[in-house]
């Protein structure tokens, strides 16, 4: 009986392709590492006492800005796809379909009183931080890509399949402060992520 529900799960994925997009919204991501340093959301009210301190001297106008983690290398699993065991005892033959389109995205997060400019077509921060972080030409580095994956292989007894999402990308963050006429504006984190790579992995273990 088992085997049958498996079966028919399995021919309705196969009748049915999926279309896959690249996310950079990495705080729904399933896993993430960050090879050194710390997101934005780990920096503690200690951290944010110590990075002000290099932003605290005033200036007529404009930011000033203490970058703490810069293009840190990041892996991920946004989801897992399928993951599928035999405990039968012969083969399962087994086939899967999907549209995957990758798309380098930019993806920027704040915290304190610093903002996100929600209504621009490409990402950016208020206030023209963009330009004092000089992060212009990470957003201009989009691309997209598209491509069918089909996929053949077969289940052995007692082996566990799974396929997932996987991908990397550069973490950029630190604190900002703005002043105006020698004044504190505004004063907070910021933090850039950019999905560089995307792709399906398919990994075949013993259970």
């Amino acid at each position: 009986m088992k085997k049958m529900s498996l079966l028919l799960i399995m021919l309705g994925l196969l009748l049915s392709a999926n279309t896959v997009h690249a996310s950079s919204d990495y705080m729904s991501y399933e896993s993430i590492e960050l090879a050194s340093g710390s997101f934005l959301s780990d920096f503690s009210s200690s951290d944010y006492k110590t990075y002000y301190k290099k932003v605290n001297k005033r200036r007529f106008m404009g930011w000033r800005t203490h970058e703490v983690n810069r293009s840190v290398k990041v892996t991920y699993i946004t989801e897992t796809l399928f993951s599928y065991y035999n405990n039968g005892y012969t083969p399962i033959d087994y086939e899967y379909q999907v549209d995957y389109e990758q798309t380098e995205k930019v993806s920027l997060s704040a915290t304190g009183s610093v903002r996100v400019e929600t209504k621009k077509t490409t990402p950016g921060f208020k206030n023209n931080l963009d330009s004092s972080l000089k992060l212009s030409s990470t957003y201009q580095s989009q691309s997209k890509e598209k491509e069918k994956i089909n996929l053949a292989l077969k289940i052995d007894p007692g082996t566990q399949v799974d396929l997932y999402i996987y991908g990397e990308g550069k973490i950029s963050n630190g604190v900002a402060q703005r002043y105006i006429f020698w004044f504190r504006a505004d004063r907070g984190g910021y933090e850039v992520f950019v999905v560089t790579t995307q792709y399906h992995r398919l990994e075949k273990i013993k259970i």
